[in-house]
Formats: structure tokens, C-alpha cells, sequence
């Protein structure tokens, strides 16, 4: 059995929210889970509970600098099993944030090549219902959206993703949704 995972993402506030949730409710197995994310950090193993605080903590530092900003999304891609919008505006500045949380030079060694932010709408696993919702989400054109926080997650063995905690932009505030498990 495989250890539990963090990682961190942005849950950007979208103009289109009720519209892509109808979507995801219709074709994602696990709409329920977290809404549409743009990965930050890949999912790491934590080995205690006081290194699993001390990121809750390095998060908390790494945002106060950080003011909300807008993104924008356009032309449905599919991946895998999933179903993503890559930015068309707002994306030098998810580059700075992600270089903050990760630290210079350390997120070019992690992920082996440039970081592409992208906003993973959902999973659908049936390669046709698939195909179906991406001309469904297509349709929606330009999609607009506010980040004014990272949040960070849980991620199961089985990939299923739980909300942990959300830090707001330039506030000391730190909304727990689940307690830190190491």
C-alpha cells in the first residue's frame, strides 16, 4: 500500500464555475472531490507530522506576498484521463508563485522541464464520454478567473483528493478543512 500525499494546488474562482461543475457532475466519477485545480506541487510523502507542519507553515509564508490575480483558459486538451485548459493569460504569475512555494531552481529539477500550468477541469476515465465532454467544455470559450489563494491537499493511494487547508493571499489566515496526517 502506498503512503499518503500532499500536494499543493490553486483553486481559482472561475467565471463559468456552475456551468463546469454541470459538466464535471455529468462526466467525472469524482466531481466531488475538489474543484477544478491547476497543480502547484506534485504530490509529496511527508515522513512526520512536524515535517507535515512545517510545510503547512512554509505555505502559510510563501502566499503573504501575493495579491489576487486574474487568469484566463481557452481550448480544451485532454491528457490521460483528464480533461485541461491551459492558461491564456495569468500564467507568469502562477510561474512566480509556484517558483516561491518550491523554491528557485528547485521546481525545474523536480518536474525535468519547464513548468506548464494548467487547469485539470476533471477525470474521465471512458475514452468516449471523454471525447464528449471535451467538445462540451469547448463550447464554453474563454474562460475568466480570480487566484487569491493555494490550497493544499490530501491525495490517497487510490488518487482520490481531500481539501487539507486554504491559504488566502496576504492574510495570516489559514482555513482547515481536515486535520494534518503524516
Amino acid at each position: 500500500m502506498s503512503a499518503l500525499q500532499y500536494g499543493v494546488v490553486v483553486l481559482p474562482k472561475l467565471d463559468s464555475e456552475e456551468e463546469i461543475q454541470r459538466i464535471r457532475e455529468e462526466y467525472d466519477p469524482w466531481y466531488y472531490q475538489i474543484s477544478p485545480y491547476i497543480p502547484m506541487v506534485e504530490p509529496f510523502t511527508p515522513a512526520t507530522l512536524g515535517e507535515m507542519e512545517n510545510v503547512s507553515d512554509y505555505i502559510s509564508l510563501a502566499r503573504r506576498g501575493f495579491h489576487p490575480f486574474a487568469v484566463s483558459f481557452r481550448a480544451c486538451i485532454e491528457a490521460d484521463d483528464r480533461l485541461l485548459l491551459p492558461l491564456e493569460g495569468g500564467r507568469e504569475e502562477l510561474i512566480v508563485l509556484r517558483r516561491n512555494l518550491v523554491g528557485p531552481g528547485t521546481a525545474e529539477a523536480m518536474a525535468g522541464a519547464e513548468y506548464e500550468p494548467r487547469l485539470v477541469i476533471g477525470r474521465v476515465p471512458d475514452p468516449l464520454r471523454r471525447s464528449e465532454a471535451l467538445a462540451v467544455v469547448a463550447r464554453i470559450g474563454r474562460i475568466l478567473g480570480v487566484v487569491d489563494s493555494v490550497s493544499l491537499i490530501e491525495v490517497a493511494p487510490n488518487r482520490e483528493m481531500k481539501l487539507v487547508a486554504n491559504f488566502p493571499f496576504g492574510i495570516g489566515r489559514v482555513d482547515y478543512f481536515d486535520r494534518l496526517r503524516a
